[in-house]
């Protein structure tokens, strides 16, 4: 049913770059076939041990779920949720959706917050420590970071304008994210007062987007800056750097070579573990040292049958599934061992880069997509057992509302949270 993909040292076109590519020997006809198979690609995987943010100590939704819990919030699209304390917040990308603090065990609202003087969406997860839910609100247009309190429901501050791609993270006492002048920002998380700032953008033009990334006293963010004179990619160049938390000192800067684009590949979001720093960048997989920010392996490159012709393959939506990721491409869920980059593992089947909604619980993967010969929209959620290749569950809403797509996953024990149209859902066994 499974068949190993073979690896092909591949010289760049430009800068000698040298990395693996893995063509895949599978047609579109072969694709469908093992789509239709009752068992997943992912017999190969080992066993899952560790991950982040802790999902092993959740119990997975192994059974088929219902709806148990439904919110309306009045909005059609919601964004990530966050659970503390036994309550979810959740806001949502259009102009009046605010931050909603709900009940996790009834979903019934505490309170909802919408700030005076300018927009109430919010796109990314809040970030909660302590008494405070910290959210850029308003992002596209006139914005600011604010801070409100978790039992009232009260601004209790508000700083600087935040760029619409980032999200606040924090760790300790104090918080980050990036503004609209692709700035990197260190605040007080209690008050909100300026600690530190990083420049990102060291050359003119070129879009933000850029979210940061924290763990053990380092943060991790792209920047754009010019390239060494003379070397591949010069003028200018895409990296992906490492900065002390404590002083906004900048630690390192890797640039991640490809052989298709003079700047390199285009960094996206990281996955950080206690050794390693991995992130995908177009249809690559890059793995540094945490430390020093020198590569660990080669870059993988993946190409695949798409369309009827082999192409490079975008990698998006990495999540971290103990001795493995999981990214996806158009065609197909790929799992690559850590400590190599090999390739463990593959689910055929359609994805949209937007709508993956990746998560895992135990050793379960949840995600959407099109199984089966089934398009990815309108959208299905599927659970697969990482240790077996068995897939569990496929869900699909029924009822009167439009065909759509589920957002964002949230694992909790033995059920999860999602958006679907107009509404999040607490899903559960029967």
């Amino acid at each position: 049913m499974f068949e190993r993909v073979r690896y092909q040292r591949a010289g760049a076109a430009r800068g000698g770059q040298i990395g693996r590519t893995d063509f895949s020997p599978m047609t579109t006809r072969s694709l469908s076939r093992f789509a239709r198979a009752p068992l997943l690609a992912f017999m190969l995987l080992p066993r899952f041990t560790d991950a982040q943010p802790n999902p092993a100590a959740l119990q997975a939704l192994r059974d088929s779920p219902v709806e148990k819990l439904i919110f309306k919030p009045g909005v059609r699209d919601l964004g990530p949720a966050t659970l503390a304390n036994g309550t979810l917040y959740v806001g949502g990308p259009s102009g009046q959706a605010g931050l909603f603090a709900l009940d996790e065990a009834t979903a019934k609202p505490r309170w909802v917050f919408r700030p005076a003087g300018m927009g109430a969406s919010v796109s990314v997860p809040p970030y909660v420590t302590g008494a405070l839910v910290i959210a850029p609100f308003g992002a596209a247009s006139r914005a600011a970071v604010i801070a409100v309190s978790t039992v009232t429901g009260k601004e209790v501050w508000r700083a600087l304008d935040p760029s619409e791609y980032s999200a606040v993270v924090g760790e300790g006492d104090r918080v980050f994210v990036v503004d609209k002048e692709c700035v990197l920002h260190a605040l007080n998380a209690a008050t909100g007062q300026q600690l530190w700032q990083a420049p990102l953008r060291f050359v003119p033009g070129g879009a933000c987007t850029t979210s940061p990334v924290v763990r053990d006293g380092v943060v991790y963010a792209r920047v754009l800056a010019r390239a060494p004179e003379g070397t591949a990619g010069w003028p200018d160049a895409r990296y992906l750097a490492a900065f002390d938390a404590n002083t906004g000192a900048e630690r390192w800067r890797h640039r991640p070579m490809h052989p298709e684009y003079r700047q390199g590949a285009e960094p996206q979001q990281p996955v950080i573990t206690r050794d390693a720093v991995y992130f995908t960048g177009d249809n690559a997989l890059y793995a540094l040292n945490r430390a020093t920010g020198k590569p660990i392996f080669a870059p993988v490159f993946i190409k695949r049958v798409i369309d009827g012709r082999e192409r490079m393959a975008k990698l998006s939506g990495l999540i971290d599934v103990g001795p493995s990721l999981v990214a996806a491409t158009e065609v197909s869920l790929v799992a690559f061992d850590k400590s190599t980059g090999e390739i463990t593992g593959e689910i055929p089947g359609r994805f949209q880069a937007s709508q993956l909604s990746l998560a895992v619980a135990g050793t379960v993967l949840y995600f959407q997509g099109g199984l089966d010969g089934a398009p990815a929209f309108p959208g299905t959620l599927h659970a697969v057992d990482l240790s077996t290749g068995r897939r569990l569950w496929s869900f699909t809403r029924t009822g009167n509302d439009p065909p759509w797509r589920f957002g964002f996953v949230l694992p909790v024990d033995g059920g999860l949270w999602v958006d679907g149209y107009s509404a999040l859902l607490k899903l559960q066994s029967r």
